[in-house]
């Protein structure tokens, strides 16, 4: 367990640091070779595939933030709670996801699985001016109220 919450609190750090270079020289240090990282809209097996998804956040977003809101840790895993702002374009308004991570650590104190969870209709989708309006529609009918 403490080696759990100590890995998880250096993950706390990578992510709110998080940069090109991290992606390139401590995703090395901190993900096992075979991770698997899932994210909404991605599910990739390997090291090389999950840094290749960083490097693209990178090239096509600007100022890409997180800020870890809260951890808690289990045995072998981790939950994080966070935010990730960013820009589309360098003028453009600032948007906000929230949402949890899991992560799962081997027993050589490496990361061997993240998984996203975020609403991609509340974050995504509904910002679509024609989505919205469907997705308007649908949860109208489906609302108790």
């Amino acid at each position: 367990m403490l080696i759990t919450a100590q890995v998880l609190e250096n993950y706390k750090q990578l992510f709110e640091n998080l940069s090109q270079q991290c992606v390139e020289e401590k995703f090395l240090q901190v993900f096992s070779s075979d991770v698997y990282f899932k994210d909404p809209f991605n599910a990739v097996h390997g090291l090389a595939k999950m840094q290749t998804i960083f490097r693209h956040m990178f090239s096509t977003l600007h100022e890409p933030k997180f800020r870890i809101l809260d951890l808690a840790s289990s045995h072998n895993r981790g939950f994080l709670e966070w935010q990730f702002t960013f820009r589309l374009k360098a003028n453009d308004e600032q948007q906000l996801i929230k949402g949890v991570s899991k992560i799962e650590i081997n027993e050589q104190g490496k990361v061997c699985s993240h998984i996203d969870y975020w609403d991609t209709g509340e974050y995504v989708y509904l910002k679509v001016p024609l989505l919205k309006s469907i997705i308007a529609l649908i949860n109208k009918r489906l609302s108790s109220s």
